[in-house]
């Protein structure tokens, strides 16, 4: 028998080149039902398992994928996608994107670029948080433990499994409060902030070993520079389309 994958000889249940099973039947509905199931709830890596693991642990995730559990743990970039798409299509459809926006958002009323800031964030959240706002928690958490043994790219890990994980608290907690209180939106946004940092500290506390104090600072300055360079990063990209339209 070979390997419908790789085409490698495959005598066994499993290729021994590329780990596919040999066995491989037709895709009928119960198979797509059977898949789905086994992705979200599988005992060894599922979706579920890896949400249930970063309530209490996330830097601890972080380090024993990083240290080689990969079988064990969801793919961190195919988390962090999926999770943004859920957070995406959940806030914008319940209005609560534009409501966050509105109220975080700086209060620079007099720019001429104000309005189409605000819209650029709303409408594009989900490209935001993969092309923006990982890359910036990473590359600031890296430069505040440059000394540490973890790269750049390992950084990236880390913050894929953080910012997946604030997606769904998002969805399960802030979104229906929001709902069932529209009008307390700056309390809604505020408490997110003071549950991120809080977050951000309990995972570089485990992550980088850190003491207490110094994985609570690291984690306000890096959520203090993230709001700027965000923020920053959009308002000149506005500014420079201006610029060349004109």
């Amino acid at each position: 028998m070979t390997c419908k994958n790789c085409h490698a000889p495959a005598p066994g249940a499993y290729c021994a080149a590329c780990g596919q099973q040999t066995h491989i039947h037709r895709v009928t509905m119960g198979h797509l039902a059977h898949e789905v199931s086994h992705a979200l709830t599988h005992a060894d890596k599922g979706f579920l398992l890896l949400i249930k693991e970063l309530i209490t642990r996330p830097g601890i995730v972080a380090r024993e994928y990083l240290n080689g559990k990969r079988k064990k743990y969801f793919n961190p970039f195919t988390f962090l996608v999926i999770t943004s798409a859920l957070y995406a299509y959940i806030s914008y459809k319940t209005g609560y994107s534009n409501a966050m926006v509105a109220s975080d958002a700086p209060s620079s009323n007099r720019s001429p670029y104000y309005q189409e800031v605000i819209e650029i964030v709303v409408q594009n959240g989900k490209l935001l948080m993969l092309i923006l706002i990982v890359p910036l928690f990473a590359t600031l958490s890296w430069l505040f433990s440059i000394r540490s043994r973890f790269n750049l790219a390992e950084n990236f890990v880390l913050q894929a499994f953080v910012v997946g994980q604030i997606n769904i608290v998002r969805v399960l907690l802030f979104i229906p409060a929001f709902l069932l209180a529209p009008t307390t939106i700056h309390w809604n946004v505020y408490v997110y902030e003071a549950c991120f940092a809080l977050y951000l500290t309990v995972t570089y506390r485990q992550f980088f070993r850190n003491k207490w104090i110094f994985a609570f600072l690291k984690a306000i300055a890096v959520y203090f520079l993230f709001i700027v360079l965000y923020w920053v990063v959009i308002i000149v990209f506005v500014a420079l389309r201006h610029a060349v339209n004109h």
